[in-house]
């Protein structure tokens, strides 16, 4: 009903086999939504050999090159999308939630405790004092505090 997803697809292609094209035509079909749903099954070196239902009945698409070309261009791009969907969190969520989320700690400070120590496990093996260096005294017994459990 959201009128941001409209209008529906001919078909929906899963990158994965029959269990993953089972549990999209589950959600597909809960949705109130009829429209085919078919997982990509991979050669050995990669590329989608065939196309499969969600009961595991396997279409095989080789022998039809612009099929082939199709699918394996869809496959493609699904993988750079979900490339760059994990690379966005990854950047979010990496250093954000270990050391933004502490009291004191926003992205400048962030930044300038990674480049001074290296690397955030650095960050979390400095002592108070070294955190003193470069941050107020609250920010950098925060920091500490973080990760050791409130110790010192």
């Amino acid at each position: 009903g959201d009128e941001k997803f409209a209008p529906l697809p001919d078909i929906f292609l899963i990158d994965g086999g029959a269990g993953q094209a089972g549990s999209a035509l589950r959600a597909v079909r809960e949705a109130g939504v009829d429209v085919p749903v078919f997982g990509m099954v991979k050669d050995d070196r990669h590329r989608t050999r065939a196309l499969v239902t969600a009961d595991g009945e396997e279409i095989g698409i080789a022998a039809m090159p612009s099929a082939f070309a199709l699918v394996g261009t869809i496959q493609e791009e699904a993988h750079r999308f979900a490339v760059e969907y994990h690379r966005k969190l990854r950047g979010k969520s990496g250093m954000r939630s270990e050391l933004e989320d502490i009291k004191g700690i926003g992205k400048k400070r962030r930044e300038m405790l990674i480049k001074h120590f290296g690397s955030l496990k650095a960050v979390r093996q400095a002592e108070p004092e070294e955190l003193r260096k470069l941050l107020p005294r609250d920010a950098a017994e925060a920091v500490y505090a973080h990760f050791h459990g409130g110790d010192r």
